[in-house]
């Protein structure tokens, strides 16, 4: 399991990495392509698909629209297989 340390900007990188993953595997488990994903989100497709290559952050409000999106909580968003980021 990989944790964000707070240090630095490659915690930060692998954060991303994790929420994206994380994301994406939600949206396939739902088998929803990116742009119904992002409509159900309230979010555009472009900025989707940043988010799941990792290429954007996510602010809280972004997190928000996606946890009632897919009817999660911001928390479960966090959370991987084997525990939590």
């Amino acid at each position: 399991m990989i944790r964000y340390d707070g240090i630095g900007t490659e915690g930060t990188i692998v954060l991303k990495e994790e929420f994206a993953n994380r994301i994406k595997q939600l949206r396939q488990e739902k088998r929803w392509s990116q742009e119904t994903a992002a409509e159900i989100c309230d979010l555009s497709s472009r900025y989707w698909g940043k988010l799941e290559r990792a290429e954007a952050s996510a602010s809280i409000d972004t997190i928000e629209k996606i946890s009632k999106g897919f009817q999660v909580s911001a928390a479960e968003l966090m959370k991987e297989e084997d525990g939590w980021m």
